[in-house]
Parts: structure tokens; sequence; C-alpha cells
């Protein structure tokens, strides 16, 4: 398993429960705390997170996802600009 699947797999329970208090300490000690071995895709991880967000009606966790987006690389957030349009179908449906 991918360490961005193992961090995914961490993730996803604050995200179905709706705790986006242990998400955001998570998420930062992930981002700031850990040194990790290996060059981390956050841009999957962000991608997974939101749409799993927006699956599950967390439309405040996607509020507050949205505020991570603008700290990518603008040639990633590009990359991502499609998924907003299918997490924004997933949270009216």
């Amino acid at each position: 398993m991918k360490i961005e699947d193992q961090i995914l797999y961490e993730i996803k329970p604050y995200i179905t429960t709706g705790d986006i208090d242990g998400l955001q300490l998570l998420w930062n000690q992930y981002q700031h705390e850990i040194e990790w071995e290996h060059p981390i895709a956050w841009d999957y991880i962000f991608q997974k997170s939101y749409l799993h967000a927006a699956l599950k009606k967390k439309k405040e966790i996607c509020i507050w996802l949205d505020t991570l987006f603008i700290t990518f690389d603008p040639i990633i957030q590009i990359s991502m600009r499609q998924m907003f349009a299918y997490a924004r179908y997933l949270l009216s449906k």
C-alpha cells in the first residue's frame, strides 16, 4: 500500500464523522510535523479527501479544504480544477 493511501485511510474516518477539528489537526501534523522519507503526493490526498467529503455531504470540510487549495502550485491547481464540478454535483445530490 502506498503511503498516500495509508494517509487517506487515517483521514477518511474524520471526514465521515464530520470531525473537522480532528481532520485539521491530523492534516497539520502530516504536513508540518512528520519527516517523510519520500515526497508525498499531497494533491492526490487532497483530491481524494475532497471527493470523499463531497460524497458524505460534509460541506464545511469542503469549505476548509478550499482554503488549502490555494497553497498548491498553480500547475497542480489547474490539473485539479475539474474535480470541483464533480464535487459540487455530489454535494447537491
